[in-house]
This record gives C-alpha cells, sequence and structure tokens, in this order.
C-alpha cells in the first residue's frame, strides 16, 4: 500500500548492506543549501524528460523481512496489500491486457495531456479512478469506462435474438458509450450537460463545454486555478455523465418512458445536493477525525456565485441552487 515500495525495498536492503554506522539530517528545503538546490535542480530535469532514464533496481530479499508489523496493521492496509499481491500475478494482468482498455487508456491519456502535450502516466489514470473528490459510485462507473465494460452497440450485434440492442432506438446509429453520454438525441443528456455548465458559469464566470468520453474519463486527473474550482468540476463531470448513464438504462434497460425536462432537472439538481449534504457531513472533524473533510474546502467549491432565478426561502446548495428537502 506504499507509493514507490520497490525504491524503499531496494533502499533498505542497501543501506542493511553497508557494515558502517548510516545517519540522515534533515535539510530544510529553500535555505540555500548547495546540495539540495542542486538535487531540486536535478529532480526538475528528471520531470522534463520525454523518456525516462533506466535505472537497474535490485534488492536483496535476504536483507528483507517479508509480511507486515500485526501492531500497525489496519484493514485498508491489508485490502491494499492483498490487492497488490493480486494485481501481479500473470492471469490478473492478462485479463487486464485487453484492446478495449487499452484504446481507452490511450483516449485518456490524451484527453489528460498538458499544455506542453505531456502524457500522464498510464498508473495516474487509473488512480485517479480512486479520486476522493469523486463519489463511490462514480467511481466505479469511471472505472467501467476505462474498461469498456458496459455492455452497449457491437456487443449485442453478437447475440442471437438481441441484435436489435445494438441500435440506438433514438437515433438509428450503432449504440457506443461516447454515443451515450454526449451525443445522443433521447432526452437526458444534453439538457444534463447544458445544467452542469450553467452552473459552472454561475460559479466561475467561464463556459463550460460538453466534454468527450476521454474528459469524463480523467475528469479527476483534471486541475483547475485553486483547489475549490477543481473539486467542483470533478463533481460536476463525474456526477452529470453517471446521471445520463442511469437515465439511459431506465429508458433501455428497464424500458421506462424518457424522462420529462422536468424530471432530469429535478434528478440532476438531486445528484448535486446529495454530494452536498454528503460533504457537509463529511466536515465533522468530531466524527471523522482526520478523515474529515476541511470546511473550507467544502465551502470554495459549493458555496460561490448565485443565480437570482433558482434563489428560493431555505439553504443555498450548489451555486445558488436551493437545497431540496
Amino acid at each position: 500500500g506504499i507509493e514507490n515500495r520497490k525504491l524503499f525495498r531496494a533502499t533498505v536492503s542497501a543501506l542493511r548492506k553497508r557494515k558502517a554506522k548510516t545517519t540522515f539530517t534533515w535539510i530544510k528545503g529553500h535555505a540555500g543549501e548547495a546540495g539540495n538546490e542542486v538535487a531540486d535542480k536535478l529532480a526538475k530535469e528528471g520531470t522534463r524528460k520525454p523518456i525516462p532514464d533506466l535505472v537497474e533496481i535490485r534488492e536483496d530479499t535476504t536483507l528483507l523481512l517479508p509480511g507486515a508489523k500485526l501492531q500497525s496493521m489496519t484493514q485498508s492496509k491489508a485490502y491494499k496489500m492483498i490487492r497488490q499481491v493480486k494485481m501481479s500475478k500473470r492471469a490478473y494482468k492478462e485479463k487486464l491486457n485487453r484492446k478495449a482498455t487499452k484504446r481507452n487508456i490511450e483516449l485518456a491519456k490524451h484527453a489528460a495531456a498538458d499544455d506542453d502535450g505531456g502524457l500522464p502516466e498510464t498508473s495516474r489514470i487509473w488512480k485517479s479512478t480512486r479520486h476522493k473528490d469523486v463519489s463511490r459510485s462514480a467511481r466505479f462507473f469511471l472505472w467501467m469506462l476505462l474498461h469498456d465494460g458496459y455492455k452497449v452497440g457491437g456487443h449485442w450485434a453478437k447475440i442471437e435474438g438481441h441484435e436489435f440492442k445494438a441500435t440506438c432506438a433514438q437515433c438509428g446509429v450503432t449504440e457506443s458509450l461516447e454515443h451515450i453520454l454526449t451525443r445522443c438525441d433521447a432526452p437526458g443528456q444534453d439538457e444534463i450537460w447544458e445544467l452542469a455548465s450553467e452552473m459552472w458559469k454561475l460559479k466561475t464566470g467561464e463556459d463550460l463545454p460538453k466534454p468527450t468520453k476521454g474528459q469524463i474519463m480523467v475528469c479527476a486527473t483534471t486541475k483547475k486555478k485553486d483547489v475549490g474550482t477543481t473539486r467542483l468540476f470533478r463533481i460536476l463531470i463525474s456526477e452529470s455523465a453517471h446521471l445520463v448513464w442511469r437515465l439511459r438504462n431506465e429508458r433501455v434497460i428497464q424500458e421506462k418512458l424518457p424522462a420529462s425536462q422536468n424530471e432530469i432537472h429535478n434528478r440532476w439538481l438531486g445528484a448535486m445536493n446529495i454530494r452536498l449534504k454528503l460533504d457537509c457531513t463529511l466536515t465533522n472533524a468530531e466524527k471523522y477525525g482526520k478523515r474529515a473533510l476541511k470546511k473550507d474546502l467544502v465551502q470554495s467549491s459549493e458555496e460561490r456565485g448565485d443565480s437570482p432565478q433558482r434563489l428560493d426561502a431555505g439553504d443555498r446548495g450548489f451555486g445558488g441552487y436551493r437545497l431540496m428537502n
């Protein structure tokens, strides 16, 4: 469960090989220390390299203790360690080595490219699907998007008796996740992205173009001008996309009538306010301790801006929208 654990293990084994005593001294950053300044310079040069240097990392397993201390073990750490062991197995890696997954990862990388055209590491894309700014249900949704795990379009074309499910009944084209989330003419996606854009405009004064499938998959890696705005963006995109998907399933899988404009508006507003209520609950430091959200973070992402057309008696939720009871 520790990031860069291989480097730590190799470092520990190298130190244990030494027969002489090894001591460490803490150096305050940016204090004019020559060695520290050079180290910072080299680190910056390393981050700018398009291709990382190949460094041989060896660890002497005879000098490393296997397992973990029981007294420092938690359920979270145990789960992460079990998951790492599972993910390191060949069978698991082969299952992940799918063409659809590779294609989506490349799409996500290019959507998350920085201003200089640099592409993020694959590990960063996967890590973003577990970001705490995104709700648990939306995290699973993003993970499934990356894997192309939802059965739509071409999947049904290969199953006898279900071929008709491959085509969007509203648009008459082969259905795909890109089509469902950003292009379909059925009630839902256009209205939801318009609501998200309206809230973003109220909060930031900027326009929010309809995202692509790639941008939706990497919404948790996106960074804006400040922490609060970044967090709002991640919530808006992930919750809105997830609601588009749920409305589609109700219409297509459950064969319900298409949602009305009023229902779509209320469902979207409800999804936003559920997040608001949850965030307010999670600011309780007495109950959640170190895991509690900071109140100023929640306020910075949820209390700016107002909308005279939608203000009403009662509490203000996101961007001036009334908190529904």
